[in-house]
């Protein structure tokens, strides 16, 4: 699988500004020239930013620079994964070649600096921004345009943020690599629900098993074993707010052949046992099964 490079058309516009919807998330591991600030109003499942591997859900704001590849993806998830979302796509020189590399917009030339790694914002500067991107949907062009440095002023004079990948992606080095890293990507989140012998992901990669192994540890900062286990709880998460099911029926369902070891990685990473997190969903309903 070659990394897709996303074509995305102006036209006569400033920048690109579309609210979305759709079923489920199934773009692939993608690159663009462009800065894209993604606003997840509804969705929630696994992001995929440069070597960062983690989940996303509702309310989520992220910047990402040109050419990093990205996606997010939910396809894999059980139920509940309609989309809603607003993007919004902009060169730097939008408003003309040099426009933010006048000194009055050093925090903005700062912010496109560190969207090379990626950024997700936090607390009340995602909050103000989220407000102000909803505002940007029924302003006319130049309301909106107002609007987009505002937000990005903000954004870029603010600390509430997390940097996503440890790597900028300006080599074309990095680029074929993360090319072989989707094609192992996608393999997993198609094929999470069964055994996938070591050997045989490693042969997706062209890699031996060893080098596989330093390999998948070196992009995602996961051991392989630790990335299934992640794929397979949040499924079971989701498996779990369906009260017909049995603890045993998602333990099977999620890709676990062992009950015991099911429940082990479950409390490691929620912090509670199945039954337990099924009862906060059904309180006066659910009994031990």
């Amino acid at each position: 699988m070659k990394l897709f490079t996303e074509t995305i058309i102006t036209g006569d516009k400033l920048f690109v500004l579309k609210e979305e919807t759709f079923p489920y998330n199934d773009f692939p591991l993608h690159i663009h020239p462009e800065y894209e600030l993604i606003l997840v109003l509804k969705s929630s499942g696994k992001r995929y930013v440069g070597d960062n591997i983690n989940t996303f859900s509702s309310g989520d704001l992220c910047l990402f620079g040109p050419h990093l590849p990205h996606t997010f993806y939910n396809k894999h998830l059980p139920d509940n994964r309609d989309v809603h979302q607003v993007v919004i796509q902009f060169n730097e020189d939008m408003f003309g070649a040099g426009f933010f590399d006048k000194p009055q917009f050093s925090a903005i030339k700062g912010l496109f600096e560190r969207s090379l790694h990626g950024i997700c914002f936090k607390g009340t500067v995602r909050d103000k921004a989220t407000q102000k991107i909803k505002e940007m949907l029924t302003a006319d062009e130049a309301e909106s345009a107002s609007n987009l440095i505002s937000i990005l002023n903000m954004l870029g004079r603010s600390s509430e943020y997390e940097l996503l990948s440890h790597y900028d992606y300006k080599s074309h080095a990095i680029h074929r690599d993360t090319e072989r890293m989707s094609r192992v990507y996608h393999y997993l989140l198609d094929n999470f629900k069964r055994d996938i012998p070591l050997g045989e992901i490693a042969s997706i990669a062209n890699l031996s098993e060893e080098a596989f192994c330093r390999y998948f540890k070196k992009h995602t900062r996961k051991t392989h074993s630790e990335f299934m286990n992640e794929l397979r709880i949040s499924y079971a998460c989701r498996l779990l707010q369906q009260k017909h099911l049995s603890i045993l029926d998602v333990c099977f369902e999620s890709g676990y052949k062992n009950i015991s070891y099911f429940n082990r990685q479950f409390k490691l990473q929620m912090e509670t046992s199945p039954l337990q997190y099924q009862k906060r969903k059904f309180p006066d309903e659910i009994s031990t099964r």
